[in-house]
């Protein structure tokens, strides 16, 4: 709790106090999260050297990613670096230093083999050249598609490049005319507008490609679950529901029948149909026992059925059995929102405060940086031990939240006398 009420003090000069401390030691999140919409003439400067600590951290990790073969993680950390305002040269450097130190292929020789060496020269160019970064990506498709995507050119090539170069809306005018030769160009187009937030585009393309060669495994994404996430967004789960029920067969692969189960538990309780949704989820979870998504997922289901205590004993036998101590889980670590989430449910029922303390000492301990919910963990725990500091962490939470926000509702009904003093 010390650290948490420290966090959660109301006195400007205390909090820059506590960010120059982070700063110093490198806690750059830490300090973010403190400055957070902090009214003080220091607070721009601190804030701009935190977020100028995160982009060089986060271009770090993504040159290392590089280094190791990871190539998908490298790239989620470059687009955090540019989140919190990396330049593009930042970023084409990361991008070059990294590739520069990928373990690469080994080519496989021939005995009279003259200029590149291997039976594919791609392999033999540079680490930051535009066709060996495609190459890679088309790698990731079915094999019966690869001949197919090679055979739209050169131009298909770079249009493609151009989401992961941070362009999406230059991706997807210059994939329209690739999707009218051939339907497999759809797939680009749907990551491109994707991350344009052009989501009926998206959901378009991605119904085409399904239409077109079947729902796909392309690297670690599915076209169906792309498609579900998008059409949910969208306020469409009942068509998603459909697709995804069409998609069910006992001849898809195991991990892929799990997956489609999942989606359709998933989507039945965003349609409210939480009688179902436990049921499914509840089969599955004895298929899928050490998947922490849908023990969270059961455990919602049953809190918005008025099972709370079942909630928390799902979670319970969840965190016990995949993300215990050390030896127990392999490498599975530490689930953070299955964690909260527990924590919230004993807080609120005001139950079991030697678990809480204990499940709020692993927290702190594996966190990378505070979220919205640990401050309000912080006021919950306040609330249950009568501590003054209660109204001031309700008001800079609230004052955290947009209009509209279903956050809000958890103040108000956790602390509805310190929301309504603050209104």
């Amino acid at each position: 709790m010390g650290f948490l009420a420290k966090l959660f003090g109301v006195d400007p000069e205390s909090k820059l106090n506590r960010a120059r401390k982070f700063l110093d030691t490198g806690e750059f999140h830490e300090a973010r999260w403190v400055l957070e919409g902090l009214d003080h003439p220091d607070a721009h400067t601190l804030m701009v050297e935190a977020k100028s600590g995160l982009v060089g951290a986060n271009l770090e990790e993504g040159r290392a990613r590089y280094s190791s073969g990871d190539r998908e993680g490298a790239e989620e950390h470059l687009a955090l670096a540019r989140t919190f305002g990396a330049t593009a040269e930042q970023l084409r450097s990361a991008r070059r230093m990294g590739r520069e130190s990928m373990p690469k292929p080994k080519p496989k020789r021939t005995p009279a083999a003259e200029g590149p060496v291997g039976d594919d020269p791609i392999w033999s160019l540079p680490p930051d050249d535009p066709r060996l970064r495609y190459a890679l990506m088309v790698e990731t498709y079915p094999a019966h598609l690869r001949e197919r995507l090679m055979g739209l050119g050169a131009s298909f090539a770079e249009a493609a490049l151009l989401t992961d170069n941070g362009q999406p809306e230059r991706a997807m005018k210059a994939l329209s005319d690739h999707v009218n030769k051939d339907d497999v160009a759809r797939y680009e187009r749907a990551r491109a507008a994707i991350a344009a937030g052009e989501l009926p585009a998206a959901a378009s393309e991605l119904l085409r490609f399904g239409e077109a060669f079947g729902h796909q495994a392309i690297g670690s994404n599915h076209t169906v679950i792309m498609m579900v996430q998008v059409l949910t967004s969208l306020g469409r789960a009942e068509e998603a529901l459909g697709h995804v029920l069409d998609g069910l067969s006992d001849t898809k692969p195991q991990a892929e029948q799990v997956m489609l189960r999942s989606a359709e538990a998933q989507l039945l309780f965003v349609l409210g149909r939480d009688e179902e949704a436990d049921t499914k989820a509840t089969a599955l979870l004895r298929d899928a026992s050490r998947d922490m998504s849908l023990v969270k997922l059961l455990s919602r289901i049953r809190k918005r059925r008025g099972l709370r205590v079942s909630a928390m004993a799902v979670l319970e036998d969840g965190l016990n059995r995949c993300c215990s101590a050390p030896g127990k889980c392999g490498s599975q670590p530490l689930d953070l929102e299955a964690v909260r989430m527990l924590i919230v449910l004993y807080l609120e029922d005001r139950i079991e405060p030697k678990r809480v303390d204990e499940l709020m000492r692993d927290l702190e301990k594996h966190r990378r940086q505070p979220v919205w919910h640990d401050g309000y963990i912080a006021a919950l725990k306040a609330r249950n031990e009568g501590l003054p500091t209660l109204g001031g962490q309700v008001q800079q939470l609230a004052r955290t939240l947009k209009s509209g926000d279903p956050r809000m509702n958890l103040l108000l009904e956790a602390f509805p006398a310190q929301v309504t003093a603050s209104a």
